[in-house]
């Protein structure tokens, strides 16, 4: 497997060789191949920041989501990450057997997992805030945990 680091680096390597293809006179038998591929890198490339950021937050949250405690005191929150945890794990099991870049972020579900990929992240916004406004309310109620950090007093 290849990292997302090593992705990246390749892919910012293979837009600028298209970029200068662009430039090139020479272009004009293959421009539209040209400018498809980079379209399609720039996608690649934002669905991997994409993919990143929303790995980053599903890690914090499903361990707190994890929770018996965490799913008794928010029910709702609960289950609205469990379907969000229940695409996320889709979309990975998905990328695991098709472990071409390309077509897990351009070709993959029609073209729409960078769109998957920011519905999941304000999703998982949600539920953060949810979380949030939960731990302020205990807060509220016990004003010494204001001197306690979210993590700790999860």
């Amino acid at each position: 497997m290849t990292s997302p680091e090593e992705i990246r680096q390749t892919l910012e390597d293979n837009i600028l060789i298209l970029q200068s293809l662009s430039a090139s006179k020479y272009i004009r038998n293959i421009k539209a191949k040209v400018t498809q591929w980079e379209k399609d890198l720039n996608t690649i490339n934002d669905t991997i920041d994409t993919w990143m950021l929303v790995q980053k937050k599903w890690m914090y949250l499903e361990s707190i989501f994890a929770s018996d405690d965490i799913k008794m005191q928010l029910p709702e929150e609960a289950k609205k990450f469990g379907k969000t945890d229940a695409a996320y794990k889709k979309i990975m099991e998905a990328t695991y057997k098709q472990q071409n870049v390309l077509q897990a972020c351009v070709k993959a579900d029609g073209g729409n997992r960078l769109n998957d990929l920011k519905n999941i992240s304000f999703d998982l916004d949600k539920c953060q805030k949810s979380l949030t406004n939960y731990l302020e309310s205990k807060q509220m109620s016990f004003p010494r945990f204001y001197f306690i950090s979210n993590d700790d007093l999860l």
